[in-house]
């Protein structure tokens, strides 16, 4: 997966899918969010199996893919990044997402999505 989007969107969209995501729960997936591509469109996802939330962004989708991340970690970096693109890569072999953004750079490790 390759995608480019917004700071601003891209934060919106983890605020509301954030709502659905498990603050404590015994299977870690549910404490993740879903980022996925989706028809040109980068799909955010989360479910507590109460109650399930999907949030489309616009973004730039280079290479197709997907992963889960953990929620509340994503969406504290994505927050304290300035206003500008952020360019996501997952490297598929470590299941690992890197985010870059103006000068920071961070690669958070994920589960695999399927």
């Amino acid at each position: 997966m390759k995608v480019s989007c917004l700071q601003e969107n891209l934060a919106k969209g983890l605020g509301i899918v954030g709502r659905a995501v498990a603050s404590r729960s015994t299977l870690p997936v549910l404490s993740n969010v879903l980022v996925a591509t989706d028809n040109g469109r980068l799909k955010l996802s989360a479910n507590n199996f109460e109650l399930g939330i999907n949030c489309w962004v616009g973004a730039k989708i280079e290479e197709e893919g997907d992963i889960t991340i953990p929620a509340r970690l994503l969406a504290e970096f994505v927050n304290s990044l300035p206003p500008e693109r952020i360019d996501m890569q997952l490297d598929e072999e470590t299941q690992t997402l890197n985010l870059r953004c103006a000068h920071f750079e961070s690669n958070i490790k994920g589960i695999d999505a399927r």
